[in-house]
């Protein structure tokens, strides 16, 4: 497996990766929130496109560096799950897959930016690829939802997490099949959060109702249609 590189709290790195997530974040909303519908849904395929185009040149960076393996980069962890949709989503705003970026895409996304921890070694790349992808996830259901108008059914905060529970059941085994940790359901992750609670499998157990609180709170911001 790669070695993890953890991004220090608080360091200068830290701080450029969050103010450049939080302000590209700002200005997309703030620069698209006033302009005509086609605008805004023609941007929604220019951002997936840019979504799919980093996604594919860090493929192949990690190939031609010769550390891709199916432990580290399979699309199977929660965000690059929840970023593959988002993609999609963009597409097609098929009402589910809006409400998973909604529910889970967010609270993971914020938590890898509050907290990163980078699979791919250490690079200009990497970090900026890192903040783009889950910068992305922030942005994605925020501007599907303010300015494309979408909104959350009324019972979809539990649908969601009720659908986060599939990749779990499926990644979870295959985890002990390939010697791999995708979701961190096989070992805790080695940054720092206050939110991973307890040893293998107690802390599986508590992100489970953290990551239900998380849903739920969004469920209230966010009214649902």
């Amino acid at each position: 497996m790669v070695e993890h590189i953890i991004i220090e709290p608080l360091s200068a790195i830290w701080w450029k990766g969050i103010l450049s997530a939080f302000f590209g974040l700002v200005i997309i909303l703030v620069l698209f929130r006033k302009q005509s519908l086609v605008v805004k849904e023609n941007f929604c395929k220019i951002l997936a496109i840019a979504f799919i185009l980093v996604y594919l040149i860090t493929i192949i960076s990690t190939i031609a560096n010769g550390i891709w393996n199916i432990m580290d980069h399979l699309p199977l962890h929660l965000c690059r799950i929840s970023f593959i949709i988002c993609i999609i989503t963009l597409f097609n705003r098929k009402q589910w897959m809006y409400e998973w970026c909604l529910f889970l895409a967010i609270p993971a996304g914020l938590h890898s930016i509050l907290t990163p921890e980078l699979t791919n070694g250490l690079n200009n790349w990497n970090l900026f690829e890192y903040y783009f992808v889950h910068g992305g996830m922030l942005l994605v259901p925020l501007y599907l939802t303010y300015l494309i108008g979408m909104r959350p059914r009324v019972k979809a905060w539990l649908h969601s997490f009720y659908r986060l529970q599939i990749p779990v059941a499926l990644i979870f085994p295959l985890n002990f099949i390939i010697d791999s940790n995708y979701m961190y359901l096989k070992a805790k992750p080695i940054v720092e959060n206050p939110l991973l609670i307890g040893d293998w499998p107690y802390y599986i157990l508590a992100l489970q109702l953290i990551t239900l609180l998380h849903i739920y709170i969004i469920h209230l911001i966010v009214k649902p249609k």
